[in-house]
């Protein structure tokens, strides 16, 4: 856990090399989008320090700025009256700048700057105290942050790993549990749903159509997971195979616009129900324990290179992540609940989870590229 952490830390502590290095300005990136110029990242004793206006108001968050107190205050909503004296009337005025969060004072090697009119504060700081992920590279010379899922262009790839997250059943505790993850990180998902069981009032475990087309909103890829789960596709009938497939995909497109990708239920699947599928479907994801040649991926039988349950540790995910990024394969998850007391087999807690996407982010996508479904498809045909 030590490396993943400090891998995030590098995000806002710039190696000593790297400030040395006369070069190009470091570029801030908000949530996948490169500023201006003037939005450099400026280097001040090794920290990196961003426009706490632009960020803030990027991920959501207000600011104010008090003259007298020559305090900074940044506020995830509209603050109450006078939250923001409240919050600092016991501390002393001073010449030093301060970066108060969330009624918390913010300390730092390097405290917030005015330059050039602007106030500029501590990029690390910032981005934690607003719980969005923030991610270094050296590659590109950027400083990357993050509280909205980031869903690729045909540009980021340039023949790098791949990864997938998968998640099956359209549980609600995506909804509550790994959503919020996700976009912290800035990493995309598909949640492949069943059809039959999206909750209509009952108390079930299941995601309701107004979740659904929220997560849609927010970049998560709605997949299919048939309409009932109830046996595998290979056992059913033709009539029933293709009502399975076909009704799945009218309910759904009645709540997102578009559902182009299949999780095949218990992974039964043959060639007879590969065709059925490719009426209804652009690409299909089947559970085979193997990683996608992504030269030559077949995408309506795609692998699933591991299947997490809650006996799995974060070593044996990440055994099969860097194998496909040695081998600039893609990788896809597969993974049901994500819950707190994952009493189930195919539950984790979202410690877990956090973890796998840490890293994932760690590694930045120049080295493996973070997808949904369909995109992975998209960008693998090219």
């Amino acid at each position: 856990m030590r490396k993943i952490i400090s891998g995030m830390l590098a995000g806002a502590i710039v190696s000593s090399a790297a400030v040395a290095s006369a070069a190009p300005p470091t570029t801030l990136v908000l949530n996948g989008q490169a500023g201006h110029a003037s939005d450099s990242v400026k280097i001040k004793k090794g920290r990196a320090l961003v426009p706490v206006r632009e960020v803030a108001e990027e991920m959501g968050a207000v600011v104010k700025w008090d003259a007298s107190r020559r305090t900074v205050y940044v506020f995830t909503g509209e603050p109450e009256v006078d939250r923001a004296a409240e919050g600092s009337k016991n501390e002393s005025t001073s010449p030093t700048m301060q970066l108060v969060i969330n009624g918390k004072k913010v300390d730092s090697p390097v405290p917030p700057q005015i330059i050039n009119g602007r106030a500029w504060v501590p990029a690390r700081e910032l981005a934690e105290g607003l719980g969005s992920g923030i991610q270094w590279s050296d590659s590109r010379r950027s400083v990357s942050i993050t509280n909205k899922i980031v869903n690729p262009t045909a540009k980021d790839f340039r023949g790098q790993a791949m990864i997938t997250f998968s998640y099956d059943d359209g549980l609600d505790t995506f909804y509550d549990f790994a959503l919020p993850l996700h976009e912290k990180y800035g990493i995309p998902a598909t949640d492949n749903v069943i059809a039959g069981k999206i909750k209509d009032g009952a108390q079930t475990m299941y995601l309701d159509a107004d979740q659904i087309k929220e997560m849609h909103e927010r970049g998560v890829e709605i997949g299919s997971h048939s309409y009932s789960h109830q046996d595998g596709l290979t056992t059913l009938s033709d009539e029933d195979l293709d009502f399975e497939l076909r009704e799945s995909k009218a309910v759904l497109e009645r709540i997102v616009p578009k559902v182009q990708t299949i999780g095949i239920p218990f992974s039964m699947y043959d060639e007879r129900v590969k065709a059925a599928v490719k009426k209804y479907y652009q690409a299909a994801r089947n559970f085979e324990h193997l990683q996608n040649d992504i030269s030559a991926v077949d995408k309506l039988w795609l692998h699933t290179a591991i299947a997490v349950t809650n006996e799995m540790t974060f070593e044996q995910i990440k055994l099969r992540i860097d194998e496909a990024v040695k081998n600039k394969q893609w990788c896809i998850i597969m993974l049901h609940g994500i819950d707190p007391d994952n009493q189930d087999l195919y539950e984790i807690k979202p410690a877990l989870l956090e973890q796998v996407l840490a890293y994932v982010a760690s590694l930045g996508r120049d080295k493996i590229l973070p997808v949904n479904t369909i995109d992975g498809v998209s960008l693998a045909a090219k």
